[in-house]
């Protein structure tokens, strides 16, 4: 029983020496269940709706359950393409035909459920006056998909991103604790150097990885890509960069592997609750906003836009312009930990 207690006081007195790490235990969960408060104590908004020659009883229906705009056809497209809209609404007499953008299952479900309520309410006050069917098309998608193919883009980035991460981080921290960095400092090689070479390492690994993920994801597990191949690979190869030279920042302040699993948490946990696996779009300001100031919804909406609507570059080259931002702020800030650690 002494040597039992003996060897919990030892652990309690290196908790103790260590202030950093008993922040961090302490604020990456709260942080986390707050963000998680947040998000899920969201109202869902009505859906917007764009009317085309609908009856005056129809458009009164659906405008107690939706924000109901009366467009043009030219116009509704073009709102509908931008994510403006939720859905355009026409009708011939019998038969509703709603046209969903698709790229988004949440919003989709919570349009058709909202456009079903309407038209209930409608044919109880007086059934002649209500479509007897509706019919449902899609801008991008199919019925067929699931809420798997609708987040798999998503799921890719985030898997791609931990792994590098976890692995990068880690393996710093190894070379640190094993004496091969501090061998390394004492080199004539220059910090940005050092990082550069960890950078190209990694990435020729990370290219690997990605080709081998998305194969899989594709062919095997049967998510849906209708955008360019290459350009999807260009995108998780970018997230990957991102990853990395957050790993090797986060191994420049991180003393222990425990730290970094720490810091991970605390960095990249809030990214992954903000990069779309939640519907935003009534979340409160300050949440949108936080989440694009993180690289991975950008590289997540980036892998949405080719691989479920088709974009092409032109499309997703400013997301793409903010990663690449990412990864030259992160590799300047690794250079510097290096650095000030080689002058310790």
């Amino acid at each position: 029983m002494r040597n039992t207690l003996a060897q919990a006081k030892r652990v309690w007195q290196q908790f103790g020496h260590d202030p950093r790490t008993v922040a961090m235990f302490i604020v990456a969960p709260v942080l986390i269940l707050w963000l998680f408060s947040a998000m899920l104590g969201t109202t869902p908004g009505e859906p917007k709706l764009a009317a085309q020659g609908l009856a005056d009883p129809v458009v009164t229906a659906l405008d107690a359950v939706a924000e109901v705009q009366v467009m043009s056809s030219a116009d509704a497209e073009a709102a509908l393409a931008s994510r403006d809209i939720d859905a355009i609404v026409t009708s011939d007499g019998t038969t509703l035909t709603v046209k969903v953008e698709g790229t988004n299952a949440s919003t989709t479900g919570r349009t058709l459920a909202a456009i079903q309520s309407g038209l209930k309410t409608l044919a109880a006050a007086g059934p002649n006056a209500a479509p007897t069917s509706v019919d449902v098309t899609y801008l991008h998608g199919s019925a067929a998909w699931t809420s798997f193919d609708y987040l798999g883009p998503v799921f890719i980035g985030i898997f791609i991103f931990v792994f590098v991460f976890i692995t990068a981080g880690m393996s710093f921290v190894t070379e640190r604790t094993g004496g091969t960095m501090e061998r390394l400092m004492v080199t004539p090689i220059k910090s940005w150097q050092l990082v550069a070479g960890y950078c190209l390492g990694f990435g020729v690994v990370t290219v690997v990885q990605a080709a081998i993920v998305l194969a899989c994801s594709i062919w095997l597990i049967g998510f849906p890509n209708e955008g360019n191949l290459g350009l999807v690979i260009l995108t998780t190869f970018s997230m990957a960069m991102v990853s990395m030279t957050l790993g090797l920042l986060v191994s420049g302040l991180a003393r222990t592997a425990f730290q970094v699993i720490q810091l991970m948490i605390l960095l990249v946990v809030p990214q992954i609750l903000l990069s779309g696996i939640f519907d935003l779009t009534n979340a409160p300001a300050w949440m949108r906003v936080l989440s694009v100031c993180f690289p991975i919804s950008h590289g997540a909406d980036a892998l949405r836009s080719i691989m479920l609507r088709g974009d092409g570059l032109g499309a997703v080259g400013g997301n793409l312009a903010i990663l690449w931002g990412f990864i030259v702020v992160f590799f300047a800030l690794a250079t510097l930990s290096f650095r000030t650690r080689r002058t310790r």
